[in-house]
């Protein structure tokens, strides 16, 4: 591509994408802020596919366009500066991170260079908004992983419209994206759907649309240009403060700001009353850095939030003063030298800004995974604290599943795929089912099944009580829901085992009839045949307590500083769910209560560390180290739930003291 084939240079583009950069900033600082600030994004994408559109489409219409000098800009574009980025962060994580973590940390950054950053946080059950995202130091790579995915294919397609459909360009493109455009409506209850390409390729046409459209329809009044800025800015605009993280998302509601952004950038092919704003100096400046801003923000605030530093205002000024300083000198020092570079072609720029790197930080993500983390980073005694911060992944997502993984479950199924306890006998006695708690609580009823020789299948998904179903639903009428299907099919293994054993997130859907969806629940599994064991559940506390030991022992919390929590909060929250179950139990006396406080708890505190063991991985859910160990202390300490009779009577309010003695300071 010879410099003629270049698009001009547009400044007021340079202050679109200030606003973009701010919005996502400001977001990130506090999402009261701004509240749709993540829209940022999408303004980017926009602004990528009208840019990057041009310059492939000058090249093609001038026959310069080759492969080898695209992907040398790309390449020269975006990895000097992220090879800083990465490197940086490498640095503070193999200090910050505990080994499971590093594990998180590590494995996001192999896949950022491999193109997949994006498909890796879809893995996660968390969602972009969820639990302790905001502690992923590279979350933020996933959108560079879509541009790339879209660039692999995208100058093939442009080459092949030009070569057969030139005059069809712009409808093609048009139908295109509608299409993906409706595929993320669909998709937009999907978690994983926020970080894929199928749900943000529309965004990135809706640029190239913007581009063939002031080509071929240039405007021609100075009234049009003002009507159609002030427009797409106020979709933009709009979108940053009326949109939220609990709206659906991309979908639909991604239109609102990637068309104001065409809109925008369509008016500014001439000039309008916001071009000069747009286009004034600190606009223009900002604009500049903004990629190199993307790139550094997000790790100050993931290593802030991590550190359990709180995002005050002083703070948050100080981060983004921090950021800004960084990117400055990044784009100062790395980015232009790198880019104003004649001397890197391909070959060059491949070899030594894209494959040795890649290469080595592949092999750092390599050796996390194949040695657990690298906790040789710690010493023995801290090593042996941090172990117990871990937690079951099922990334294949077998037996833990979300809503849209749903598939008829089977015994058949589970005993090939979810099948744990005393796994020597033939006929599984035991099935454990719930949501994310029934998923931590799942070594607690391995230690308990295993000493009564029990085998034990499970099945689990998040945000599903084990008592929803559609007869005992508000609006039974919708008819059932995955969650609501996937409980009846384990409803009808229950006459196949001889324990039922149901945990949930009790408190946490107060709106929920709950009494009435366990009573219906609980009375089927008695009249299946089978023994209903029900978790009352372990104590949670906001904000979360789960790392306060580690901190403290880490020397970044004052040594007096407690990390239990109050047992009087304990009773205020979880009192009500409690009586439910006793209701049950009392009216089933079949029924067989589990109640984790029992070996958590004093009449003054519960606890959130037993030794030298963690026993939370957040602020309601248990570690898989501590689980274990708590069934394995409600086998010695009160009894087994799973042989012999039955271990509560109804209206036992109070724990017994069975967790004095276990609170001993980590040493």
């Amino acid at each position: 591509m010879n410099p003629t084939a270049h698009l001009a240079y547009r400044p007021d583009i340079d202050g679109l994408r200030a606003i973009a950069v701010l919005a996502v900033i400001a977001f990130h600082a506090s999402s009261m802020i701004v509240t749709g600030g993540f829209v940022g994004v999408d303004i980017f994408f926009v602004i990528s596919g009208f840019l990057i559109t041009g310059l492939i489409a000058k090249g093609i219409e001038s026959e310069t366009f080759t492969f080898a000098d695209f992907y040398t800009r790309r390449i020269k574009r975006i990895f000097p500066a992220y090879i800083v980025v990465a490197l940086v962060t490498l640095v503070i994580s193999s200090y910050l991170l505990i080994p499971n973590d590093y594990i998180f940390y590590t494995t996001s950054l192999a896949a950022s260079w491999a193109f997949l950053s994006n498909v890796f946080f879809s893995m996660l059950s968390w969602g972009y908004f969820g639990q302790r995202t905001e502690e992923f130091p590279l979350l933020h790579t996933w959108s560079l992983s879509v541009e790339e995915q879209f660039y692999f294919l995208f100058p093939i397609l442009l080459i092949l419209l030009y070569r057969y459909f030139r005059k069809q360009i712009i409808p093609i493109l048009l139908v295109a994206g509608i299409a993906f455009a409706v595929l993320s409506e669909i998709k937009t209850s999907e978690i994983k759907a926020y970080f894929l390409l199928t749900s943000r390729a529309h965004e990135l046409i809706i640029g190239a649309l913007a581009y063939f459209i002031s080509q071929k329809y240039p405007l021609r009044s100075a009234a049009a240009s003002n009507s159609l800025v002030m427009l797409g800015m106020g979709m933009m605009l709009g979108s940053m403060f009326l949109i939220e993280k609990g709206t659906s998302f991309p979908g639909v509601n991604s239109l609102y700001p990637c068309i104001g952004t065409a809109l925008v950038i369509y008016a500014g092919t001439r000039e309008n009353v916001l071009k000069p704003l747009l286009a004034s100096r600190p606009m223009v400046s900002i604009g500049l850095i903004s990629y190199s801003l993307y790139l550094w923000h997000w790790p100050i605030f993931s290593f802030l939030r991590y550190r359990r530093i709180e995002i005050t205002f002083g703070v948050g000024i100080a981060a983004v003063t921090l950021a800004f300083l960084l990117s400055w000198l990044t784009w100062r020092f790395v980015e232009t030298p790198v880019r104003k570079n004649r001397n890197l072609n391909f070959k060059k720029a491949f070899t030594r800004i894209y494959a040795l790197p890649a290469a080595a930080f592949m092999s750092v993500g390599l050796v996390s995974y194949m040695t657990e983390g690298a906790p040789y980073r710690f010493s023995d005694d801290m090593r042996e604290l941090i172990s117990s911060y871990s937690f079951e992944r099922d990334l294949t997502r077998s037996c833990s599943i979300r809503a849209e993984d749903y598939r008829k479950v089977t015994m058949d199924y589970l005993m090939a795929n979810c099948a744990f306890g005393d796994t020597s006998q033939a006929k599984p006695e035991v099935l454990l089912m719930g949501d994310s708690h029934a998923h931590h609580f799942k070594p607690f009823v391995d230690a308990l099944a295993t000493s009564a020789g029990l085998k034990a299948v499970y099945h689990v998904q998040g945000t599903c009580f084990p008592t929803a179903l559609q007869v005992t639903d508000k609006h039974p009428e919708k008819g059932p829901d995955t969650c609501q299907q996937r409980n009846l099919d384990l409803l009808a293994l229950a006459p196949s085992v001889k324990y039922v054993v149901m945990a949930g997130f009790w408190a946490s859907e107060p709106w929920r009839d709950l009494e009435k969806e366990m009573m219906y629940m609980t009375g089927k599994v008695v009249e299946a045949g089978a023994i209903p064991v029900i978790f009352k559940d372990n104590p949670y506390f906001e904000p979360d307590l789960s790392q306060c030991i580690l901190h403290r022992t880490r020397g970044w919390l004052p040594a007096e500083r407690n990390c239990n929590i109050p047992y009087r909060f304990v009773v205020e929250t979880q009192t009500p769910v409690d009586q439910i179950v006793e209701k049950v139990q009392a009216r089933y006396p079949s029924v067989r209560i589990i109640d984790p406080k029992k070996i958590m708890c004093t009449t003054q505190e519960c606890v959130t560390y037993m030794g030298n063991v963690a026993l939370y991985k957040d602020a309601n859910h248990i570690n898989t180290k501590a689980s274990k160990l708590l069934g394995e202390q409600y086998v010695a300490r009160v009894d087994n739930p799973l042989a012999g009779p039955a271990s509560e009577t109804p209206g036992m309010k109070r724990p017994v003291d069975l967790a004095q003695g276990l609170m001993t300071k980590v040493k």
